[in-house]
């Protein structure tokens, strides 16, 4: 009897463990070398820092407020160990019907090359929420995974292989095989379109890149303004009643900033460049 009760305690447990990634796919693991992981990611106004070394990172505790019919840029960083290509993509479940990669729910955001994922090398893509997403949670996965597209005179090229599902590449146009790279899942809380929302259009930001001084122009009084870092640090906060901001950014270190505006409307949030 205690055996049984032993092995049932074991299974039990087991699939405590397996919860995630449920409903969706897991990723074969990788052997610890060929772990090469991904530093940062930032959508809209969140950025999440990894230092998890696993194959599949479990992020899907932070949850990213977006709405239908909004654009929001998704920016990555990562580790190349050295002076090689990984390929970033996203993988969004707007149907939520469990699966990652139906039309219109891949993203390629670009190539990673010769950066230790903390050197200010990123890509970044902007992604617009479908309109007749599902309302509610669903999971946004990231891969990163090695990529040769140019090959040599000796060997063909080696393209990463988008697959939700795995971190593997086909070696040399020969065979699949598991690649370098991780894979990163967080959540995304999809919200109805309002009424009310920020227009877009009325507004006038200059200029970008920006050395000194940042002009923010809009068509009704801005209530707030924040900026953060790559990293999701809070650099300036300031509330206002104005139309017309100037942001004083000169002892800004050099690199990317996300601003996020407050009005009475709504808010949205876009990137700057400091030179």
């Amino acid at each position: 009897m205690r055996k049984i009760t032993f092995a049932i305690t074991l299974l039990t447990l087991g699939l405590q463990a397996q919860t995630f990634p449920s409903p969706y796919c897991d990723i074969p693991e990788l052997e610890p070398y060929f772990v090469e992981e991904i530093s940062t990611v930032s959508f809209s106004d969140a950025t999440i820092v990894n230092s998890d070394y696993s194959t599949l990172v479990d992020e899907t505790a932070t949850v990213v407020n977006v709405s239908l019919g909004e654009t929001y840029t998704i920016e990555v960083a990562g580790n190349t160990y050295g002076d090689f290509d990984t390929n970033i993509v996203a993988f969004v479940d707007w149907n939520q019907n469990d699966l990652l990669d139906d039309d219109g729910e891949i993203y390629e955001l670009g190539l990673l090359s010769n950066t230790n994922g903390s050197d200010g090398v990123t890509v970044s893509l902007d992604i617009a929420v479908p309109t007749d997403a599902v309302v509610g949670e669903t999971r946004i996965r990231i891969t990163k995974t090695y990529t040769d597209l140019e090959g040599t005179d000796i060997n063909p090229p080696s393209p990463a292989i988008i697959d939700p599902c795995a971190i593997s590449f086909n070696a040399f146009e020969v065979s699949i095989e598991s690649g370098y790279g991780q894979a990163l899942d967080f959540t995304l809380n999809l919200a109805p379109l309002s009424v009310d929302e920020f227009e877009l259009s009325a507004l006038k930001v200059y200029p970008n890149p920006a050395q000194n001084v940042l002009n923010i122009d809009y068509k009704s009084a801005l209530t707030g303004v924040k900026m953060y870092n790559i990293v999701g640090q809070e650099v300036l906060s300031r509330t206002t009643a104005a139309s017309e901001l100037q942001l004083d950014i000169a002892a800004f270190t050099s690199g990317i900033y996300i601003v996020k505006l407050f009005t009475e409307e709504g808010q949205h949030s876009f990137r700057v460049v400091k030179d």
